[in-house]
Parts: C-alpha cells; sequence; structure tokens
C-alpha cells in the first residue's frame, strides 16, 4: 500500500531534482568538445598502442616482427599454430591436408626418409584453406622444399573453390601487412596474446613444433558398449561429398598451377586417402560416376609431371571393410597410417633414387 506524500516531502523532492538537474543550456560548450578531444584521443593513443604491442609481441610468430621473445607458439589450435610452424626452417618438406591424414606422423616419415616433415593438418580444412597454408609455407623456404604431400579427398572434387564451413584467419597468412595490421582488430587476438604472454612466462606449453595431433587420443579405446556403437554407425552409408560430373574442376587446377610452380627436384605425393566401403558411394550412382571422374583428373595430374605420385587408398579395398580400421567413415586408425606412411616413404624414396 503506498502512502500520501506529503507537502514537505514533495518539496524536498523538488528541491534534490533541481540541484541534480544540470540543463545542458547551462554547459559550456567548449567543456564538451574538450571532453571529447580527449576521450577521442585517448581511445585512439590506447588502440594504437595494443595494436603496437601485439606486432611486436607478434603472438602468432607470423615473423612481421623485429623482435624474437622465444621459439615456436603456445598450444592451440592448427589454423593459428600453422602460421608459425610453416615458418620453421628445420622443415623443408610438408603434410597438408585436413584431419583424413591426421593420422600420418611426420616424424615416421622422417625416420624412414631422413628429411625433416611438419604437419600444417587443418581439421574441416577445404581447399581455400589448405591451399593458403601451402602458399604460407612455400612463401618462407629458403631453399625449395624437397617433399609436399597433399591429401585429397571428396572435397577437392567440388567445383566451387570458395566455399568455406569453418572460419579461417585468412589475415594472419596476409603477405599484405595492412589486412594483417586490421586482422589484429579482434577479439581472438587479445586472446592470443594473453597466452602468448603465458607461454614466455611458462605457465602455457609449447604447440608440437611438427604439427602431429594423434586423434586416437579424442576418439579413446573405448568400453565395448561405444566399440559396439562405432561399429553400428560404421554400418550406416554416409553422404558423399558434391557430385561433380562437368569438367570444371577449380581445385584440381589450383594444385596443378602450384606444383607446376615447384623445383623439379621437389618430389609431390598426393594421398587419397581410406574411407570405409559404406562412406563410399554406391555403384552405378551419379556419385560413384563422380567419384570416377574425380580420381581421373587427380591422376592426370599427377603423370603430367616428374617426381609426383598419386597414392589411393579411396576405393573398395579389404582395409577399407575392416571396421576395427576405422573410427568413422573417414577416420581410420594406426593401423591404416602406419601402412600410408610407409607407402609415401617408399614413393618418395623411389622418386629421389630415379634421380641422376
Amino acid at each position: 500500500m503506498h502512502l500520501p506524500a506529503t507537502e514537505a516531502q514533495r518539496e524536498l523532492v523538488s528541491r534534490l531534482g533541481r540541484r541534480l538537474a544540470v540543463p545542458m543550456r547551462d554547459v559550456n560548450p567548449a567543456t564538451w568538445w574538450r571532453f571529447t578531444l580527449i576521450f577521442s584521443v585517448a581511445s585512439f593513443g590506447f588502440l594504437a598502442g595494443l595494436i603496437a604491442l601485439m606486432f611486436l609481441v607478434d603472438p602468432f610468430d607470423t615473423g612481421r616482427s623485429p623482435l624474437r621473445l622465444k621459439e615456436g607458439v603456445p598450444q592451440q589450435g592448427p589454423r593459428t599454430a600453422n602460421v608459425s610452424r610453416a615458418r620453421d626452417q628445420a622443415y623443408n618438406s610438408a603434410i597438408i591436408g585436413n584431419s583424413r591424414v591426421q593420422m600420418i606422423d611426420p616424424a615416421a616419415l622422417t625416420e624412414e626418409t631422413g628429411i625433416p616433415f611438419v604437419a600444417l593438418v587443418v581439421q574441416g580444412g577445404l581447399p581455400k584453406e589448405l591451399l593458403t597454408t601451402w602458399d604460407w609455407f612455400m612463401a618462407h623456404r629458403r631453399a625449395p622444399p624437397k617433399v609436399m604431400v597433399l591429401g585429397i579427398d571428396g572435397v577437392w572434387c567440388s567445383d566451387d573453390l570458395s566455399k568455406q564451413v569453418n572460419p579461417f584467419p585468412y589475415w594472419l597468412y596476409s603477405r599484405s601487412t595492412l589486412e594483417y595490421l586490421q586482422g589484429l582488430f579482434r577479439s581472438s587476438s587479445l586472446s592470443g596474446l594473453r597466452n602468448y604472454f603465458s607461454y614466455l612466462i611458462g605457465h602455457r606449453p609449447q604447440a608440437r613444433p611438427d604439427g602431429f595431433w594423434d586423434y586416437e587420443n579424442v576418439y579413446g579405446v573405448g568400453t565395448p558398449q561405444q566399440l559396439a556403437h562405432m561399429r553400428a554407425e560404421l554400418d550406416k552409408p554416409q553422404g558423399t561429398a558434391d557430385v561433380n560430373l562437368g569438367s570444371h574442376f577449380p581445385a584440381a587446377d589450383a594444385v596443378a598451377a602450384r606444383i607446376a610452380a615447384l623445383p623439379a627436384e621437389t618430389v609431390v605425393i598426393l594421398v587419397r586417402p581410406p574411407v570405409y566401403i559404406t562412406g563410399l558411394p554406391e555403384p552405378g550412382t551419379e556419385a560413384a560416376k563422380a567419384e570416377t571422374v574425380c580420381r581421373d583428373v587427380f591422376a592426370k595430374l599427377a603423370a603430367a609431371r616428374p617426381n609426383t605420385r598419386i597414392i589411393d587408398w579411396r576405393f573398395d579395398r579389404p582395409e577399407n571393410r575392416d571396421p576395427g580400421n576405422f573410427f568413422d567413415h573417414t577416420h581410420y586408425r594406426k593401423t591404416l597410417a602406419r601402412r600410408i606412411e610407409a607407402e609415401i616413404a617408399a614413393a618418395v624414396q623411389d622418386e629421389r633414387a630415379a634421380k641422376p
């Protein structure tokens, strides 16, 4: 229940209101201009100082800063960590692709061939992102690469090279300093700066320099119930990638242009990674025809350049009918990864041995 205000109470409220209210006409316009100017200069100075700090610290190790506070970068996702890895001169060969080639261990290839490999893998990466990664790696080679391994799965046969699913920091890989500075104006850059300072003082571990990420640790061994569920999911047919029965394969054209620009002595290995049998298109379908067309496109591309091989596991073969080799339709276990590594290493050694 509200009690009626007395005359004295109303008068008190009125006086307080008059004292607290400051009519705009009573404020000196010069005061507002000074306040606006000071606030704007202070804000601009703060932002400029912050950008200058991030440029000098270079938390993603892009190589643009004259400073080098510490080798490598803190543990983080590959989309940003690969900027540093691709610049590392300790590696003169690269594995580039999405998670379909993630289980190929660069250390295993290094041991088999004597050539230092780095894995520049982008989970869920599409051709535009992976070609950007390729270009960044090539732009930072002081000597020609010895081997380039590129994972080619179904997404490389689309007729749309611009397709994008997950955000990708193109500004980090840009050759334009202005585009890089514009990219620093985002919250993720501040997070990167904070993580880098934590890394500098030893509170955050370093991202693995060679880029290998064993996803078996993510899937785990699994209980009998989990394994049974995994097998049941494998038995279900999976939808295929875009069906392209035309003659326009922009990703293949982009790959052809890049490998043509490589020195003749660089070995190129195109890997079509394994797919569980129910992840392949049904024979006789339009998708199956598109799969054959895509295979032929990349096979011809490999045949057109010396020192280039295609390693194809993406078809019906006994290993791709064994559910014990897979976690899902496109992610395979170490049992297959070791075999693919051995095949890549043998192809590299054969090509290098064939040189005069």
